[in-house]
């Protein structure tokens, strides 16, 4: 019996953090609409839409990467890829995650001292809301970390899978999501 793929597992989570960010992102434009049509039609601005728009867009990206991850969405130039040997291609599929996990792995690190930064001077936002900005760097970094257990999951699983010689499954977590595989 095959063990079951830890990916798959934090696709399910990945897609219910989407759905959470695109909500944000929907309240985001529901509260800049409002501040809007305040403006306009009362003279009066509500103050600090454009600082919570902000972390909202900040952390729906960060939760939403994991998404762009299962989904295969993110940019990856394959013209040289698709011409390649499938074992050759299932080569840099696993270079590819493990370099982006890497990339990942440092941001995650800058993000972290930026948090504890924030939270060792007690930082705020200079502006009229004066945020706590632990606040949404905590978010932030959440959907960063999350982000980058997914990578290292499809990583673990692709390498799991290409051990025991299953080349289907190596292809299917793996491979470039380009045109030709889409038809």
């Amino acid at each position: 019996m095959d063990a079951p793929l830890i990916s798959r597992k934090l696709a399910r989570l990945a897609r219910f953090a989407a759905i959470g960010s695109g909500l944000l992102l929907l309240a985001s434009a529901g509260l800049m609409t409002a501040e809007i049509l305040m403006r306009r039609l009362f003279h009066h601005s509500l103050v600090g839409v454009d600082e919570l728009a902000g972390y909202a867009f900040a952390v729906a990206m960060a939760w939403g990467f994991a998404q762009a991850l299962f989904m295969r969405a993110h940019i990856r130039v394959d013209l040289v890829y698709l011409r390649l040997p499938s074992r050759l291609q299932r080569c840099l599929d696993v270079l590819a995650l493990a370099a982006f996990a890497g990339i990942i792995g440092i941001v995650v690190t800058h993000a972290w001292g930026t948090l504890a930064e924030s939270l060792r001077l007690g930082a705020r936002a200079s502006t009229p809301l004066a945020t706590p900005l632990w606040m949404p760097q905590a978010a932030w970094l959440a959907g960063l970390i999350f982000f980058l257990v997914c990578l290292i999951a499809l990583l673990f699983d692709l390498v799991r899978a290409l051990a025991r010689g299953d080349w289907g499954l190596a292809a299917d977590l793996g491979a470039s999501e380009s045109a030709s595989r889409r038809i």
